[in-house]
């Protein structure tokens, strides 16, 4: 009797003690597949890709581009999660991601921002980005994510550009569904309106308190003080994800 009571209190101990280890395993488990999400796994990019909403974009190209030899890179896509995974030899890279986006019948392309700009190599890396409308690209790449608007001056019309004082109005959503606002750039350069999230807008302009007439630059179209901008992926030999307009100013 006393040798059934001492097996059956050592398989109730047993049963307590695996639960125990069971239960440790399970979340040591859990806290690794965490924490692989932000670890590199050696020989392979890895990441997420997701809106300003914090939603996540599928079918995202994910470029791997090596940093000393022109051409050499590997290419990967987003799954539903926004997810991807790229092996990747030995070498010297750098990570891009680009997203295509249709809007009004025309189809955009964007670079898109990365939680680390800095190259890798074999030891693997993880890149996360965020498509932004707007901002400053970091290096390697150059220049801004917002579309660009170049002014010129009709013939015969000079004015100092970097003191006309320009409104772009929304005109419904912008190209990634977000509500736009309402802008007042300047053109600092003298010729160009920089960092405009792309969508359509209103644009109107004063210059001594008289109104600025735009119109499509290189065009025979009637200049017009309310604009309707709309920007083109590309123009050819000139820029991409931009409008072209020239203006018309009476004193």
């Amino acid at each position: 009797m006393i040798q059934l009571k001492t097996q059956i209190k050592w398989i109730a101990c047993s049963l307590m003690a695996g639960l125990i280890i069971q239960s440790f395993t399970n979340c040591s488990k859990a806290k690794g597949d965490s924490e692989d999400d932000d670890t590199p796994k050696t020989g392979f990019l890895t990441g997420i890709v997701k809106d300003q909403s914090g939603n996540p974009l599928e079918g995202v190209r994910v470029l791997v581009d090596h940093s000393i030899f022109f051409n050499s890179n590997i290419t990967g896509l987003t799954n539903s999660q926004g997810k991807y995974a790229i092996k990747v030899p030995t070498g010297s890279w750098y990570a891009f991601a680009m997203k295509e986006a249709e809007y009004h019948g025309k189809t955009y392309s964007f670079y898109l921002h990365p939680d680390h700009s800095a190259g890798f190599g074999g030891e693997g890396a993880v890149r996360n980005f965020v498509w932004r409308l707007s901002g400053v690209m970091p290096e390697p790449l150059s220049g801004h994510y917002g579309g660009l608007i170049t002014i010129d001056h009709f013939s015969g019309v000079y004015i100092e550009a970097r003191e006309i004082d320009f409104v772009l109005t929304p005109m419904g959503p912008l190209i990634d569904g977000s509500q736009g606002e309402r802008l007042r750039p300047q053109a600092e350069d003298g010729y160009t309106l920089k960092d405009i999230p792309i969508g359509r807008y209103r644009l109107t302009a004063t210059y001594e308190g008289k109104p600025v007439s735009f119109r499509r630059w290189n065009s025979d179209e009637t200049f017009v003080e309310d604009y309707e901008v709309n920007f083109e992926p590309q123009i050819a030999a000139q820029c991409d994800n931009c409008a072209a307009l020239e203006y018309y100013w009476e004193p």
